[in-house]
């Protein structure tokens, strides 16, 4: 049997901002991530993952979600068996996309030069 993780979704009166694409978001959650230093450690945390509609329509686990919050809106009742059921099956499949090294490198060079 499978231990499902935990996920917290973050309230906030304003719509989180997609990450990928920039634009609002539907649905900010944080979801536990086991990234590697720089000696190849984990390094066990939280981080937060966005569903957007632009960037997630394709997504089979993401896209069940997104029609739900088209057609709701938004979360009136966080105990909704319908949304509980299909934001676990999003989560499951979320992840947290592995660091670019090198475009945190390029971005750390921008910040230096005063560029950001």
């Amino acid at each position: 049997m499978t231990a499902q993780r935990r996920v917290d979704v973050v309230i906030s009166d304003e719509p989180p901002t997609c990450p990928r694409c920039a634009s609002k978001g539907l649905l900010l959650v944080r979801v536990p991530h086991d990234l590697a230093n720089a000696v190849g450690r984990p390094v066990r945390g939280r981080t937060g993952i966005v569903l957007c509609e632009a960037c997630g329509a394709a997504a089979p686990h993401a896209a069940p979600l997104i029609t739900w919050f088209r057609v709701n809106g938004q979360v009136a009742d966080e105990t909704s068996e319908e949304f509980v059921r299909l934001l676990v099956a999003w989560a499951e499949h979320a992840r947290v996309p592995p660091l670019d090294a090198r475009a945190l490198e390029d971005e750390l060079a921008l910040w230096r030069r005063g560029e950001l």
